[in-house]
């Protein structure tokens, strides 16, 4: 959050009425451009190399050139496949470490012939914005990966601070700002002391892929941990997360929210989905009133979350070396992805995020339509400072939600709480069988798509799944007044 004072969100959606916070973030200086454009590579000439798939892709993975030789046989084959389950065709592409422009007229051209996605996967040019202070006499420069969301949008470099000029960080914005495409980030390679950047890459994928396919088991409990200076408005964020997770604990008492308590009790529980509200840096949360939790300290914590919305400043600035929301996601052992922010700010509108999340939409499309709510009309100097440097760290095209079906790893079990199948495998036409006279039933796919439906009476019902890919699905049987779910394979 800003120095000395924090906009926060109102009721009514304002970000004017800008009351002080008890507890401003501590002084640092996060790397500046001009740091970090020093120890990048030289820009090259645009081009790549196609891995896999072709022209006309809904989503494209971006891979840093020569980084797919990194990967174990057979990850990238499951990655796609895994997408290609929610019904995204993929391409793979290997792209030189060019201009931020160039990359983004490649990422144009895929969208001109339908691309709705991307991830960028490895060390890949990142594009710098910069804000004048409410002084106009400095500013706060930062990378902002919204750029590559926003491809029609006017992104300028008019200023050197306050003196007419280009450095190289975008500063006047205009036009039309909502999202075309939706955009996530892995990278890695900044990650040493916490461990082998290939390891961490490799681990990263191969556990998205058991997760998509193993679920979690029920209860699924998420925390909403409101830090002093937000209490008055935590009510209003656990309500908005309860929209993807009913089971959303809210710890918002100035005495309970502490750094001993988060390393020590939270971050080690059952939560799949944890969003901290706390003064940060990139490095560390700064609790009132204490103790500091530091990047460090995450990976030996063992936190259990697959997902962070880190309300915290600065917390996803993946440029910096171990940032805290590239740990989260990509260090720790069940860690799958982080939304924050880049700079001093967060996100704000948070219904407009977890809904699309509880209807069943993947991070990248929820965090599209967070976007899109927040552009409409423009992006005033409140909103730039607010959310400009917000970034989705990991794979977007994940559906939380899919957990929420209570997905369990039973693989061709022919019986999961009273749920049986005539046959599984089955081929043409799935046969369920459940004690109940009546029941609607579901069949999901492994992302958490609604696929077919049917109607149990009697205690049977017959689904046609011809249609269907081959793979693994999710039944559920839904009475009113309770439900049960069991995988079944789906052959050709």
């Amino acid at each position: 959050m800003q120095d000395l004072t924090l906009i926060l969100l109102l009721i009514g959606g304002v970000y004017d009425e800008t009351p002080m916070t008890v507890n401003p973030d501590p002084s640092f200086i996060e790397g500046t451009y001009e740091e970090w454009i020093q120890d990048q590579p030289p820009y090259m000439p645009f081009t790549f190399t196609s891995i896999a798939g072709s022209d006309g892709a809904d989503f494209i993975l971006i891979f840093e050139e020569g980084l797919t030789d990194s990967l174990e046989a057979g990850l990238l084959d499951q990655w796609t496949t895994d997408i290609a389950s929610q019904g995204l065709s993929t391409e793979v592409v290997e792209v030189t470490y060019s201009t931020p422009e160039e990359l983004k007229a490649f990422i144009t051209e895929k969208y001109n012939d339908g691309l709705v996605g991307a991830v960028l996967v490895g060390n890949l040019p990142a594009p710098w914005s910069a804000l004048s202070d409410v002084a106009g006499k400095s500013s706060e420069s930062f990378p902002s990966d919204y750029f590559y969301m926003d491809l029609d949008g006017i992104w300028e470099d008019n200023w050197i601070g306050a003196v007419p000029g280009s450095d190289g960080i975008y500063d006047t914005f205009y036009g039309t700002l909502i999202p075309e495409i939706f955009v996530g980030r892995i990278k890695v390679d900044n990650l040493t002391a916490v461990g082998d950047p290939t390891e961490i890459l490799n681990d990263y994928l191969q556990r998205n892929h058991e997760w998509r396919l193993n679920g979690d088991p029920e209860p699924l409990n998420a925390l909403c941990y409101v830090d002093d200076d937000w209490i008055p408005w935590a009510s209003e964020y656990r309500v908005s997360m309860q929209y993807l997770y009913p089971n959303t604990e809210l710890v918002s008492n100035a005495a309970a929210t502490n750094g001993t308590d988060y390393l020590e009790n939270r971050l080690p529980e059952n939560y799949v989905w944890i969003s901290p509200f706390v003064h940060s840096n990139s490095a560390s949360h700064y609790w009132s009133p204490g103790p500091t939790t530091d990047w460090h300290e995450l990976v030996p914590a063992l936190p259990q979350a697959h997902f962070y919305n880190l309300f915290a400043c600065s917390n996803a600035r993946f440029t910096t070396v171990h940032c805290m929301g590239a740990v989260y996601a990509f260090c720790t052992a069940t860690g799958l992805a982080s939304v924050g922010s880049t700079k001093s700010g967060a996100m704000l509108f948070f219904t407009s995020f977890y809904s699309p999340l509880g209807n069943r939409g993947s991070l990248g499309e929820a965090y599209s339509d967070w976007w899109d709510y927040i552009a409409q009309g423009g992006l005033s100097p409140s909103e730039l400072s607010w959310h400009l440097g917000m970034v989705l760290l990991g794979d977007p095209t994940l559906v939380p939600a899919m957990h929420v079906l209570g997905i369990e790893d039973e693989g061709a079990s022919a019986s999961l709480h009273g749920v049986t199948f005539d046959r599984n495998p089955c081929c043409g036409v799935l046969s369920v069988s459940y004690p109940a006279e009546y029941a609607n039933v579901e069949l999901y796919d492994t992302s958490g798509r609604l696929v077919a439906t049917g109607t149990l009476t009697d205690s049977a019902c017959t689904i046609q799944v011809e249609s269907l890919n081959a793979g693994c699905y999710i039944t559920r049987v839904n009475t009113g007044s309770s439900s049960a779910s069991a995988s079944v394979i789906v052959l050709k």
